[in-house]
Parts: structure tokens; C-alpha cells; sequence
């Protein structure tokens, strides 16, 4: 404790002139000489991340960053099985524990909808800069979070089973029982915070209407950045808003101002018309949400979906609306026949680091697979006999998920295949980025760099006769 004041005094000194700093530092031995980012989440619809720094241990697992926090951020660490989560204020510093080194099975790496377990950062000390001697111990925050999510979260697992076997569940009850361990705390972030999540617990509960949960638990207000809870309830109380509103008299002129009118502010105006929707803010929230939700599901057009997003990139009713359509749309469209798809930067057997860009020239197919999946054994042969007629032109690109980079490199050569393989490295962002739901998943790029197939056929499905209509289209052949 004495070392920490002292270090606490430091920098207090160092960093006043350096206002949205908040320091995390400690000691995990299991992560010594590693080094693990820092992300938050920036459109609450997507889940999309930023890294916005980095832990970095030395050789001991000693560590201590200063990280960059508005008035309270929330941030996440991803590590092997763990998303470690903790909310940070400006100008304060904590003394962290992490949980164990976990690595993730190779099951949960080729497991495209692997999901990490979430796990509260331990605070051992909270502490401000600029008051060496303030210290929190065993209430702080984040550690009242902790006990408080820990209580909700076996509590709705209750009303989901009684949901599950036709039983009444008293939820004014369970609030009421829960908030009194905490009606004496006075910050009015984790005031709101909790309000959030009871709102959760009645919309499991089923036993009152939107209008009542956005009364009691949403709103009103402005919308705050920094509180996921807020966006956890938002998007559970209007999951497919869209679709179901569609289909009240209320809300039957959804669909043809969607496809037809393509009119972002007419279906604002229309969507208001729900009385849990109070403002045109909210609104367009549902909006942005409801496109993200549906854009794949036949639903609407998607060049009508987009055009509205392009109305409120250009003319949102709140700025911070611009740059999640912004995100949003990105999100939909990386895949798009005629747009770059997502770049990597992976190693190839020559533990050489490999992107896109590296092919540009020649037609890539772009595959991704597993050195024992099934379906993937029946494609390489396949493969290999297209890479050895046709690579003057086509470059074959095969992202082997795997644990080791060794394991592909003696597959590829026990096999004799001398396509391009690239190591899937453990890219947490990857499958994702590629939709990656099964093995194999395959695209096509053209000379430029842009996806003329997506997805592409399998070389088993007449990959070798498409390829070659399409050259022929433009003119290549």
C-alpha cells in the first residue's frame, strides 16, 4: 500500500496537466512480457471496437499505462477465453487483478460463434490523481457493479425459468428486494445504471408494455454515451421493431417508405407514432437499429436500406447518429459485390506477412478453412488441380484456421499443395469481418481488389466454369 501512494503522489504530479486520463496498473505475472489492448465499444449497434491502448507487462508482469477516458468510459480486454470489462474515470487510478491466463481451446478458434465468457476486473484499489490520499477499498464502483450485475443476473435467469414453466414471477418484488442493498449509494451513474437493468428484468417478465418500460426505465432524456446498460435495454426493447410495427395500422406505411419512398424523415415521423417512441431522436436510433437487424433478411431492399442510412449520415437528428450509420453501413456493405473487402495481414508459410494488396494483379480466391474439417478435405484436391492450370491468373488464397502456423505449413506440404496459405493467427476480428459461419467459406476478388463473387462457389460446385464466364464477361479471356 505505501509503494501505491507513493506512485499514487507521482502521478498526481505527472499527469494533471493531462486532463481524460485514468491509470490502470498492477501486477499478473501470467501476463508478464506480454502486451494486451484496451478497446471500447463505439456504435452500440454493431459492437464494433476501437483499441484505444495497450497494457503493456514487463518482464515480471508488472504494469502501468495511463489510458485515455472521457468523464466515464467503459473498456474491455480481450484475452483467450475472458472479455474482461471495467468502467474508468478521468482522472482517477486503479490497482487491478486480472483473471488467469486462459487460451482458447482450438475448438473456440475455428468456432466462428464463439462468444467470451465476460468477467469483471477486480479493483484492489481505486484512487485519484489529484488526491493521493482518497483511496477506495472493497466500494468502489466497479466493484459495486460487480455485486449488483452478479444479483440481476441470477435473478433473470429465475424469470427466464419460470417464463419456461408457465410460473408467475413477482419482478416489482425482485426490484424492490434488490435495490434495497443499494438505495443508500448516492452516485447517480450507478442510480442509473441499475434503473437499466430492472428494465431488462421486466421486459423478461413480460408483464408490461413498451410504452411503460421506456416511461419507468429508458427515458427521458438524452441518450447517454457511456452507459452500456442503457443500450443492452434499448436494444432488447425494440428488437425487431421494424417488422412488427409494420403490421399495425399505426405503422402499415413502413414498408412503403422503406422500399418505395425510400424516405428516412417520413418513416421517423411514422415511427413515433408508437407511444414508447417520444422523440425523433429515438426514433432514428430505431431506425439504425432496425436496418442493422434486417438488412439480411429479405425483409426490405437493401439499396433502399442503404439510401436511407445515406440520408442520415447526411442529416441526422443527432450528430452521433452520423457516425454510427456511418458504421453501420460499412458493416453491410464490406462484403458487397463490387466493393474491397476486408483487409488482413497474415503470415504465409515463409513466416512471411502477407495482405490483399500483396495479390493485386491477378483474380485471388480467397477461401477459408481447417486442415481436418470434412468438407474443406474434399475441396483441396480440387483446388490444387484448378491452382495448377489456371495460376498465371488466379491466385489461390487459403486462410487456415488453426492453433500453430506449423500445422498448416506441414499440412500444406504433406499434401503437395503449393497454393498460398496463410495463418489464421488468432485475429479475433477476422471471422467476423468475413462472416465466417462454416468451413469452407470462399470468396472472389478481381485484379483490382474488388469482390466479384461473394460468396463464391466452392471449386467442387463450378468454381473453374464461373471463373471463366466471368473473364470472358470482361473481357480478359
Amino acid at each position: 500500500m505505501k509503494l501505491s501512494l507513493i506512485l499514487t503522489v507521482l502521478i498526481s504530479v505527472c499527469y494533471q496537466s493531462l486532463p481524460g486520463q485514468a491509470i490502470l496498473e498492477g501486477n499478473a505475472p501470467q501476463f508478464a512480457n506480454e502486451v494486451l489492448f484496451v478497446r471500447q465499444i463505439t456504435n452500440p449497434f454493431t459492437g464494433h471496437s476501437t483499441i484505444i491502448d495497450t497494457l503493456e507487462f514487463d518482464s515480471t508482469g508488472t504494469f502501468h499505462d495511463s489510458i485515455p477516458v472521457q468523464e466515464t468510459s467503459w473498456i474491455f480486454i480481450n484475452s483467450g477465453l475472458f472479455r474482461i470489462t471495467m468502467m474508468l474515470q478521468k482522472e482517477h487510478g486503479y490497482d487491478i487483478s486480472l483473471p488467469p491466463k486462459t487460451k482458447k481451446s482450438e475448438a473456440d478458434i475455428r468456432n466462428p460463434f464463439f462468444k467470451p465468457v465476460i468477467a469483471h476486473i477486480q479493483v484492489r484499489e481505486e484512487f485519484r490523481l489529484d488526491a493521493p490520499g482518497e483511496v477506495y477499498t472493497g466500494n468502489d464502483i466497479n466493484t459495486r457493479i460487480f455485486r449488483f450485475d452478479t444479483l440481476i443476473s441470477a435473478r433473470n435467469q429465475d424469470i427466464l425459468q419460470a417464463r419456461r414453466l408457465n410460473r408467475q414471477y413477482n419482478s416489482d418484488s425482485l426490484i424492490r428486494k434488490i435495490e434495497s442493498h443499494f438505495k443508500k449509494d448516492t452516485s447517480s451513474y450507478f442510480r442509473d445504471y441499475r434503473k437499466y437493468r430492472y428494465g431488462l428484468v421486466r421486459i423478461n417478465s413480460r408483464d408490461v408494455g413498451l410504452r411503460y418500460i421506456y416511461d419507468h426505465f429508458l427515458g427521458p432524456g438524452t441518450p447517454p454515451t457511456d452507459n452500456p446498460a442503457y443500450y443492452e435495454l434499448f436494444n432488447e426493447m425494440f428488437d425487431e421493431f421494424l417488422f412488427y410495427f409494420s403490421r399495425t395500422p399505426e405503422g402499415k406505411s413502413v414498408n412503403y417508405l422503406v422500399n418505395r419512398a425510400q424516405d428516412a424523415r417520413a418513416l421517423n415521423d411514422t415511427i413515433m407514432k408508437h407511444p414508447a417512441v417520444p422523440s425523433a431522436g429515438i426514433a432514428e436510433m430505431i431506425i439504425l437499429k432496425g436496418i442493422f437487424d434486417i438488412y439480411h433478411q429479405n425483409y426490405y431492399y437493401k439499396e433502399a436500406l442503404l439510401r436511407i442510412l445515406d440520408t442520415i449520415i447526411a442529416a441526422p437528428v443527432e450528430e452521433i447518429h452520423a457516425e454510427w450509420a456511418s458504421g453501420i453501413k460499412q458493416e453491410l456493405i464490406k462484403l458487397k459485390i463490387g466493393q474491397q473487402p476486408p483487409d488482413f495481414n497474415l503470415l504465409d508459410a515463409k513466416n512471411v506477412n502477407r495482405t490483399l494488396e500483396d495479390f493485386r494483379g491477378k483474380y485471388v480466391y480467397l477461401d477459408f478453412c481447417t486442415p481436418d474439417n470434412y468438407s474443406c478435405l474434399k475441396e483441396f484436391p480440387f483446388l490444387k488441380a484448378i491452382h495448377d492450370v489456371h495460376q498465371e491468373y488466379l491466385e489461390i488464397v487459403t486462410v487456415m484456421v488453426t492453433e500453430k502456423r506449423q500445422t498448416m505449413t506441414d499440412f500444406m506440404e504433406r499434401n503437395d499443395y503449393n497454393w498460398t496459405a496463410l495463418f489464421y493467427g488468432n485475429d479475433e476480428s477476422l471471422l467476423s469481418n468475413y462472416n465466417v459461419r462454416a468451413y469452407p467459406t470462399s470468396y472472389l476478388i478481381d485484379p483490382e481488389g474488388k469482390l466479384i463473387q461473394s460468396p463464391a462457389p466452392l471449386a467442387t460446385e463450378g468454381l473453374e466454369e464461373q471463373l471463366f464466364k466471368i473473364m470472358r464477361a470482361r473481357g480478359d479471356l
